[in-house]
């Protein structure tokens, strides 16, 4: 698909995805740990610095601002859907 119909395809499936990603993160923070975890697996120089052990209030509030961060990015995605 190109143009118009294409980019509101895409949009709306992100809205989906966004939501779902929403949903898990505000279930419990098993995804919040598994995104850490891999992480520090990766092994890739950017998060070298990342620090794996974290403390339940750390994750608990990486897990709350993903969370915001997402809330924000759905509605702007709403937004330009309706453009």
């Amino acid at each position: 698909m190109k143009g118009t119909t294409g980019r509101r395809i895409r949009r709306e499936s992100a809205i989906t995805r966004i939501q779902k990603t929403i949903l898990a993160h505000e279930a419990n923070t098993d995804l919040t740990k598994r995104i850490i975890e891999d992480h520090a697996e990766s092994g890739s120089k950017k998060y070298m610095k990342f620090d794996p052990n974290l403390s339940e209030e750390q994750i608990e509030k990486l897990r709350k601002k993903k969370i915001e961060r997402n809330k924000i990015t759905l509605e702007n995605t709403k937004n330009n859907l309706n453009k």
